[in-house]
């Protein structure tokens, strides 16, 4: 299978680990659990970069994701998540603005209220 995608490097190092550990895609695909011997082909390809859940699937057999992912060999810890301090001002901005749009829709609402009032008035003084 060519490499088109635009994970090239990762493809191949994923290759080598497979070689290495399981000599072909169907005896990983067998080791980590999935019944399709495609499943690894849009990775091996280099269309598709490993996620987390993969990533997952692979370590536990083996295989060296750290060195797939970025070239060195050895434990590469996962990306730290997301500051806690700016997920709570997200979360402080994403309540707020929730809050807003509940205020237009309301203020959405009062203005037909209003419009419908105006049109009332206007048929009785062109009646």
């Amino acid at each position: 299978m060519a490499i088109t995608g635009q994970y090239r490097e990762e493809a191949l190092r994923l290759r080598e680990e497979v070689k290495m550990k399981f000599n072909t895609q169907v005896a990983l695909c067998k080791a980590i659990g999935t019944s399709d011997a495609t499943y690894l082909s849009a990775y091996v390809s280099g269309k598709h970069r490993i996620g987390n859940i993969l990533r997952e699937r692979l370590e536990a057999v083996g295989i060296d994701v750290g060195y797939v992912l970025y070239g060195k060999r050895g434990h590469s810890p996962v990306p730290a998540g997301p500051d806690p301090e700016v997920m709570a001002r997200l979360h402080e901005c994403t309540d707020k603005l929730r809050t807003l749009q509940n205020t237009v829709i309301d203020l959405q609402k009062e203005l037909l209220d209003v419009n419908s009032m105006l049109d009332d008035i206007t048929k009785k003084l062109n009646a």
